[in-house]
């Protein structure tokens, strides 16, 4: 059974502990975790789900796979830290924007790494979860980070040059839904429901709504024409969201975003001027 260390004790890393560990995938006295700051969170994770506080970076060195959890802008620091005690174990980043070859360049070449693009639903284990591998990690590397992110969602590998756009799609997917869904809920406290009706009919809805996609096996496009009756209400209000070229916005809004997450690698791992 893998061995493995954690470095950061966030949400993400959070999530991943809880997904490994409430599916009994990995025993947690397996696991270590360590944080820079914020000793507390380590004994909240210590009490909720067993793990091991680390004492420190050291403790690298007797782990499979070490699961990098910082953010974007800490991982030269965390790679250059981890670098003394690498001898070829599995590192999985879930820093946005950051390529692989700067981790491998940051970490003398001496892991194979594996980077992933989670989203914040890996924290009820209901993510979609990007996946890109380095040439030099064999099949069996990989299958074990998959297995592992598994039990946080659903995991997709991708190449590289995809993982900025999966950043844009799924990493902001949920704040771009829940952007739709917020307007959405205040159109119907003005159509005169109360703010906490309005609230569990939306949430029912989309639940329900992706449950049919998935369970029906449709496309987006194949349930809108199925619930769109000519001249009916949904024709009505789509009519609308098609004259004011929603479509286009949110075609806009992913390319931004895609662009924001390759200025960021940039920004991240280029050297700073003296």
């Amino acid at each position: 059974m893998e061995r493995i260390f954690i470095l950061g004790a966030g949400a993400m890393a959070e999530a991943f502990i809880k997904g490994v560990v409430s599916q009994h995938l990995i025993e947690p006295q397996r696991i270590r975790v360590l944080n820079r700051q914020r000793p507390e969170r380590l004994r909240a994770l210590n009490d909720l789900y067993g793990v091991t506080p680390a004492e420190s970076v050291r403790e690298a060195r007797d782990a499979d796979v070490i699961v990098l959890a910082v953010k974007p802008y800490d991982v030269k620091e965390a790679c250059q830290s981890l670098t003394p005690y690498l001898d070829g174990q599995t590192i999985i980043s879930f820093a946005a924007g950051i390529p692989i070859r700067f981790m491998q360049e940051a970490t003398g070449g001496r892991a194979q790494i594996v980077r992933t693009m989670p989203n914040v639903p890996v924290a009820v284990l209901e993510g979609a979860i990007a996946l890109s591998a380095a040439p030099d990690v064999d099949g069996d590397r990989i299958d074990q980070a998959k297995t592992l992110l598994s039990k946080l969602g659903t995991v997709v590998e991708l190449e590289e040059s995809m993982m900025d756009a999966a950043t844009a799609f799924s990493g902001s997917g949920p704040g771009f839904v829940s952007f739709f869904l917020e307007a959405m809920e205040l159109a119907a406290v003005d159509l005169g429901f109360s703010a906490e009706m309005a609230r569990s009919l939306l949430i029912q809805t989309v639940v329900g709504t992706a449950k049919v996609l998935e369970e029906w096996g449709l496309s987006p496009t194949e349930l809108r024409e199925r619930v769109t009756s000519p001249n009916g209400t949904t024709h009505a209000g789509l009519t609308i969201l098609s004259e004011r070229n929603v479509q286009q916005a949110i075609a806009d809004a992913l390319r931004q975003a895609q662009l924001r997450s390759v200025e960021m690698g940039t920004e991240y791992t280029e050297p700073s001027e003296a």
